[in-house]
């Protein structure tokens, strides 16, 4: 009778805590909770290691795109506009406009303008005037599909020297 009641105990400590008692009488994990405790470990790692695999993928596969909107030139007084050019696949840019030469009085004004379609445009940024030989930076978002740049030179008998560009990221 003790020896029922003593193998009922070990049935109801292995059934009720996931433990047994070994032959010597202690109280160990059973071997298929181990295995479990095992592979969830394991699964623990490849998690962390796909995590940090994804991150430096994603960090590898951010593009980035330079575009030359506005050669260096000299430019007197007009209305012109750069190239459209397909940015749909980038979230985000930076606009430079670097200003090396002024002659007599004049601005330089220079627009953003983005367009759906490529026929439609709007405007998107103006940049503050610019007067002296300086450099500007504009940073942008939403965007859309397409963008140029409408640059301004305004003045009697004036003219400028500068290049307009930007750099695109996705």
């Amino acid at each position: 009778m003790k020896r029922r009641i003593a193998n009922l105990r070990k049935l109801a400590n292995l059934t009720c805590t996931g433990r047994s008692e070994n032959r010597d009488g202690h109280t160990g994990v059973r071997g298929s909770n181990l295995r479990a405790w095992a592979m969830l470990a394991a699964l623990a790692v490849i998690l962390i290691v796909q995590l940090g695999l994804v991150s430096a993928l994603r960090a590898e596969d951010r593009k980035t795109r330079e575009i030359a909107f506005v050669s260096l030139a000299v430019y007197g007084v007009q209305t012109a506009y750069s190239s459209a050019f397909d940015v749909s696949a980038y979230t985000e840019a930076q606009i430079f406009v670097n200003v090396t030469t002024e002659v007599s009085s004049c601005t330089l004004t220079v627009t953003i303008e983005t367009s759906p379609d490529n026929v439609n445009w709007y405007t998107h940024t103006t940049l503050s005037a610019i007067t002296t030989v300086e450099n500007v930076r504009s940073a942008i978002t939403n965007f859309g599909n397409y963008i140029r740049i409408k640059h301004v030179t305004s003045g009697s008998s004036s003219s400028f020297t500068y290049k307009i560009s930007g750099i695109f990221k996705n």
